[in-house]
């Protein structure tokens, strides 16, 4: 009996122990499909918004403050900015007008992220509109992991020369200047619903995108090219069907 004890007791710590390694390990990953990965894009969301509410009531200086330090050495002062800052405004009262009834359903939405543990990650959030769906303004913001709320701006993030015309039910999209293996594509439809398409490869700079339930009137095509020290970023608006 003493030895049967013992032995229980020792199975039991055998088994804890195996468990403990399980959970330590990440495996197998839990039943909700929970994700241990810190939330980039909400803080980076909420800065965008803050953003905006900057440039609507003119206040560059505020502006200025949340630039990244990579912006604020291209635009060297905040007067060096105004022309950028204008322009935003400019876009974004535009799409006030446009927007109609649909107002409502733009926004900012962040459509890919680079997470970074030693350095800020990024993320790109751009703004669109509807009615008909068009992109207004994109952003390239860097978030410092643990510190919300200190999140810098890159209002006018690196490019990507993007082009997409309407294929059947599809959309071809075309990279001259990129590479599509480190690129990711995003499309805003006409609802203002972000979606991740099948991608057919066609050429080294052009892939077919598709959808299991077809899209159809105008869409944003977005391209994300993770290469380098920065995410580049293209656009491009076409209709569908």
């Amino acid at each position: 009996m003493r030895r049967m004890i013992i032995v229980g007791v020792v199975l039991a710590v055998v088994v804890s122990a195996v468990t403990i390694a399980v959970i330590a390990t990440g495996r197998p990953k839990p039943a909700c499909g929970c994700s241990v990965e810190p939330n980039l894009r909400g803080p980076a969301h909420d800065a965008a918004v803050r953003f905006e509410a900057l440039v609507r009531r003119g206040d560059v200086s505020g502006a200025w403050a949340l630039l990244t330090g990579g912006a604020r050495s291209r635009y060297v002062s905040a007067a060096g900015f105004q022309p950028v800052f204008d322009r935003l405004g400019k876009a974004l009262h535009g799409a006030d007008a446009n927007a109609g009834v649909d107002r409502a359903a733009a926004g900012w939405l962040a459509v890919d992220d680079r997470l970074r543990y030693n350095t800020p990650s990024e993320v790109v959030v751009v703004r669109y509109s509807t009615g008909p769906t068009r992109l207004v303004w994109p952003l390239l913001i860097r978030v410092p992991l643990g510190h919300v709320g200190d999140e810098r701006i890159d209002p006018e993030p690196p490019t990507l020369r993007l082009t997409a015309i309407s294929d059947g039910d599809g959309v071809r999209v075309e990279l001259p200047d990129g590479d599509l293996r480190l690129t990711s594509l995003v499309v805003i439809d006409s609802a203002g619903q972000d979606t991740l398409p099948s991608r057919e490869h066609v050429t080294e700079d052009v892939d077919r995108l598709t959808w299991s339930t077809p899209l159809r009137g105008p869409v944003v095509a977005i391209a994300i090219e993770k290469s380098g020290t920065a995410l580049r970023v293209g656009t491009a608006a076409t209709t569908v069907g």
